[in-house]
């Protein structure tokens, strides 16, 4: 079972690698008109019974699904479980058909409080030609979730590395040593690091024990989308796509369950979380910032720890221009980002607020609630004002500014390959940046990373003051995923190490750093006092420390594998 587990996992990842191809031109977005909840529901209820028709078995082997009497959190223990949530919660894919959520409560009765937030990562879309299903940029599972979708013992039917991060489920024997000798270390620890060594040097952080809840990707919009559009085909006006971008809500509507069943009193007598981790990977990442407010305010207590680990889903900064205002060539050549954050967060209606009609909708308090956008919504769980608007004066970065200063005892972290190939593709070839226009191969690379780089070093800026945000940015691990997601797979191959006595962003003397993002997880998750361990903010140097991942990437680099992917 593990030898053929290793064995899925090292094929899956390889497949996931080699399927990367260099992303392709995208028409620009045209303008849409806000589409009511109720025209949403109904797409949602139609779907769904245009689903459920076609059913002909739910049950797959190895499967457990939440009884029709509700969840008992304790009955399944150390086992994953489905919930799939009835059309009328709101909760769907992009697609209108049924939305899942997964959980595997910890069978250690100590790790039972302690709760891992997981959202699944898969790209993103805004418009027609990108939420095609055989889009270059392009995002998951754009046909909706097949109940089973995660089983047994945690593999993915359908997703080769979402859940074989370390953080989530453990490694085995194998692959870690796989890992070791393709990328070297990667324990997790500061020491213990020779081969001798190796039993005490495999990835085994404590949030592996921990309760896990696990949100599958289906809605395009990384999660932080309550808009519902209909997109016209640019080559075939009488062709349109429907598109729920229904991330929002689908958390919304896990929380309702979760606080309706008493999730968070009933994982231990103390009756509360004494522990929990909002955690994603790429869009994942994005997804973990998007709610946090909201999953903070249903399931933390007075006494929770709280904690956010974005791993590459950079909040690149830039103003946000509504639709069809004209971007100064200002703020284009400060933050490139700014194209790319016009298209979609107009596309996942970020600032979306009720229709009229979703507001006078006679029994159904909900819509209006269900409607709002990101803002909205943010501004109600904080209690903070959220300014991302160029014409109110503010930019993107201010969502992590809010954060901080929100949840003051939190422990926030964003983990960034410098040589990111995903994510910068995703920002500049989606906004169709003119400097990435029409290039291909080595070209195209260094032109995407050059504006990469500048709002990296924007993002630095604005973290680097913040006292609870930290970062960790090793420069690259180009074999894997093409520099994407530094907790994927396995912690080795991003090592950062640092002299003492220099001075990180926040202005403090640090000392001497040695060791790798597993290290930076277990920094976020540590119940210690901010002012006893400070968040981390790592910057490796530019280039790879030779090992046979790094001759790898070379040699891939020559037949131009991951000039984009698929985030």
């Amino acid at each position: 079972m593990h030898r053929t587990r290793t064995l899925w996992r090292l094929a899956a990842a390889l497949a996931f690698m080699l399927s990367m191809a260099t992303a392709g031109a995208a028409p620009a977005a045209t303008p849409q008109v806000q589409k009511s909840r109720a025209d949403a529901q109904a797409f949602i209820d139609e779907s769904t019974a245009r689903y459920n028709a076609g059913l002909k078995s739910s049950s797959k082997p190895g499967q457990t699904i939440v009884p029709a009497a509700g969840p008992v959190w304790t009955a399944d223990l150390d086992t994953w479980v489905e919930y799939t949530f009835p059309a009328s919660s709101g909760a769907s894919c992009m697609n209108g058909t049924p939305y899942r959520m997964y959980y595997k409560i910890a069978s250690e009765a100590s790790m039972r409080d302690k709760v891992l937030v997981d959202f699944e990562g898969g790209g993103a879309c805004w418009d027609f030609d990108s939420c095609k299903p055989d889009s270059k940029l392009g995002a998951s599972n754009p046909d909706g979730l097949a109940s089973g979708y995660i089983q047994g013992d945690g593999i993915l039917t359908k997703t080769a590395t979402a859940l074989t991060s370390p953080v989530l489920d453990g490694n085995t024997f194998l692959t870690n040593a796989a890992a070791y000798f393709v990328f070297g270390r990667g324990t997790g620890t500061l020491d213990n690091r020779s081969w001798w060594n190796f039993p005490k040097f495999t990835s085994q952080p404590e949030t592996q024990r921990w309760t896990k809840l696990v949100f599958p990707y289906c809605t395009g919009d990384v999660n932080s989308g309550a808009s519902f559009r209909v997109f016209e085909d640019p080559s075939n006006p009488q062709n349109s796509k429907k598109a729920n971008f229904n991330g929002l809500n689908n958390v919304r509507a896990a929380m309702a369950f979760l606080r309706q069943n008493k999730f968070a009193e009933s994982l231990s007598s103390r009756k509360s979380i004494q522990q929990l981790l909002v955690y994603g990977a790429s869009a994942g990442g994005y997804s973990s910032l998007a709610n946090y407010p909201m999953i903070r305010e249903a399931l933390a207590g007075d006494k929770t720890r709280v904690a956010m680990f974005d791993d590459s889903g950079p909040i690149l900064p830039a103003p946000i221009y509504k639709q069809g205002e004209e971007i100064l060539a200002s703020d284009l050549d400060k933050t490139p980002a700014v194209k790319f954050w016009q298209k979609v967060t107009d596309a996942w209606g970020w600032f979306q607020q009720p229709t009229a009609a979703d507001a006078k909708t006679p029994g159904h308090p909900e819509y209006a609630e269900q409607a709002k956008g990101l803002v909205a919504r943010w501004e109600k769980a904080t209690g903070e004002k959220v300014e991302l608007l160029k014409s109110r004066g503010g930019d993107t970065g201010n969502l992590n500014k809010v954060l901080s200063k929100r949840y003051a005892q939190d422990r926030f972290g964003l983990g960034s390959f410098q040589q990111d190939q995903v994510i910068s593709s995703f920002a500049f070839v989606g906004g169709q940046n003119a400097e990435v226009v029409g290039l291909t191969g080595d070209a195209f690379r260094e032109a995407k990373m050059k504006l990469f780089t500048k709002e990296m070093n924007l993002v630095r800026a604005e973290l680097g003051p913040l006292p609870n945000y930290g970062y960790y940015m090793p420069w690259s691990r180009y074999v894997l995923l093409g520099s994407h997601v530094t907790t994927a797979l396995t912690f080795a191959g991003t090592d950062i190490w640092r002299a003492s006595n220099l001075r990180d962003d926040g202005g403090r003397i640090a000392p001497e750093f040695n060791g790798d993002v597993g290290f930076f997880l277990n920094n976020l998750v540590s119940t210690e006092s901010l002012a006893s361990l400070p968040v981390l903010k790592e910057v490796g140097a530019p280039g790879e420390s030779f090992s046979v991942g790094s001759l790898i990437g070379t040699v891939l680099s020559w037949f131009r594998v991951f000039d984009g992917s698929a985030a």
